[in-house]
């Protein structure tokens, strides 16, 4: 006799597959540990606490879908879900962006989740709309989930955004790191970003909504073929999947490939890096060791040497040029390249970035009054003043009268050294092993029409001795120097 009792419902076969693809994620995630976090597994196998689980919801299907799914495995106690915040930014590029906020807050009081809503100004000044505004809506996500303590940042990018994002690279001439684009996870910060669904294609996520009658919102902006995003996804893809059956799948075979083969690379030019910056002072390249390596290697280096100091992107042709100047110049030939705000400079065979060199004022005047140290904001550094010192200037001769913070003119002369004639200060510099680059940064101080001390050589000999109170000076640059 057949059983009376009901049976529970079967779940959708995508809609378990959803579940399962979310919920390893984050628990890979968790596993693996957010940087500069303390999640992860303890000794005993047990997670550490990890805060609440954030995902970017803008209200579209996408997000909507990633959403629900979180709230169903809240519902089913699985690990990391049992906290979620869901994170809204508000770009204010479309008219309906109130709307969206109010549709936001509905849907995630429906589902008891709390809603944090972050309003950014787009910056679009040297960018393209879409990037100026990814910009800023991961600043103000990444932002929220500190606030609230999360560690984990889950965003609804699925295959179908990897295929574009991969096509918009190739558009661009990108090599394997941005082909590779949209990583399963990566760093933000201290927090990890995790794409549950990237290997989820559109179709899947659009019948998911479908089958849970989810309310969800549809920027008008995602139909402008205008935008290489929108004509990529409504007429270049479609086209390459009728032509190609299957497409898709090989597509996402090829940037996981390129992904792996962007890691090695990443790998090799963190090695070599390491072996040129062995022996060189902090952040510096020997160029002997680059000389050593593949062309294609030193392009690696340089490259990774480069975001090391900020410069995320370097045009190809450009990197190239920079590495010929650095390899091929005579050894005593000067090297100024100005990438961004820095510039990149040779000296005694090294390679050094330092930010771009501000006009120095003519001059400063400062007066002392027995205090340790007088900041100079103008030449950006402090002048200070060790009373107590065995040698130094006379504290009374040098309180009577202002001191003068003064450039270089040219053709001055200076005795650093007792026992020795004086010298042009640029023989001096050039003794003491001051890169001419420097040179500027360093204030002369005058007294009436006397130089009494040169910030890198130190004071006139002729002016400090022994016996009674001495002060001696010193010159601290806001920023170190190469020559310090």
């Amino acid at each position: 006799m057949a059983s009376s009792k009901r049976q529970p419902p079967t779940a959708d076969p995508l809609e378990a597959a959803l579940l399962a693809a979310v919920r390893a994620a984050v628990q890979a995630a968790l596993d693996q540990g957010a940087p500069g976090s303390t999640i992860g597994p303890t000794s005993g196998g047990r997670c550490q606490s990890i805060g609440a689980l954030a995902i970017a919801f803008s209200g579209g299907r996408d997000s909507t879908a990633l959403l629900d799914l979180a709230v169903r495995l809240r519902q089913a106690r699985a690990r990391g879900f049992r906290d979620l915040l869901a994170v809204h930014v508000h770009h204010g590029l479309q008219r309906q962006a109130d709307a969206w906020v109010e549709h936001c807050q509905a849907f995630c009081e429906r589902l008891q989740v709390p809603l944090v809503v972050r309003r950014v100004l787009v910056d679009r000044r040297g960018r393209g709309p879409e990037a100026a505004a990814r910009e800023a809506r991961y600043a103000a996500l990444a932002d929220a989930a500190r606030e609230h303590g999360a560690r984990l940042l889950l965003t609804a990018h699925h295959l179908d955004d990897r295929l574009e994002t991969f096509l918009i690279q190739w558009l661009r001439g990108a090599g394997a790191e941005g082909l590779a684009g949209l990583p399963p996870q990566r760093a933000l910060g201290e927090l990890l970003l995790v794409r549950p669904l990237l290997d989820v294609v559109r179709a899947d996520i659009e019948r998911y909504v479908a089958l849970r009658g989810l309310p969800y919102v549809d920027d008008p902006s995602n139909s402008d073929t205008r935008l290489l995003r929108n004509a990529l996804r409504q007429q270049v893809i479609p086209a390459l999947a009728a032509a190609r059956p299957g497409m898709r799948a090989a597509a996402a075979r090829s940037i996981a490939l390129l992904g792996e083969a962007a890691e090695v690379l990443r790998e090799c030019a963190a090695s070599d890096l390491a072996a040129c910056a062995a022996g060189a002072p902090a952040g510096m390249l020997r160029l002997d060791r680059l000389a050593q390596l593949t062309p294609a290697r030193q392009a690696l280096v340089l490259r990774h040497w480069l975001a090391g100091h900020g410069v995320s992107t370097l045009a190809r042709a450009r990197l190239r040029d920079l590495l010929t100047q650095a390899l091929t110049a005579r050894a005593d030939a000067k090297l100024l390249a100005r990438v961004g705000s820095l510039e990149i400079r040779r000296h005694r065979g090294l390679l050094l970035a330092r930010p771009a060199q501000r006009s120095i004022p003519a001059l400063a005047t400062i007066v002392w009054q027995g205090e340790p140290a007088v900041a100079v904001p103008a030449w950006r550094g402090v002048l200070r003043f060790e009373t107590g010192a065995e040698e130094g200037f006379d504290p009374s001769w040098l309180a009577e009268r202002p001191l003068q913070l003064r450039g270089r003119s040219g053709g001055e002369r200076f005795k650093p050294h007792p026992t020795r004639p004086s010298k042009t200060l640029k023989r001096l510099f050039q003794e003491a092993g001051i890169p001419e680059f420097e040179r500027a940064q360093l204030p002369l101080i005058w007294r009436d029409d006397r130089l009494i001390f040169v910030a890198g050589l130190g004071p006139d000999a002729r002016l400090v001795d022994r016996g009674g109170p001495r002060v001696r000076l010193s010159w601290q640059p806001d920023a170190p120097l190469l020559s310090n």
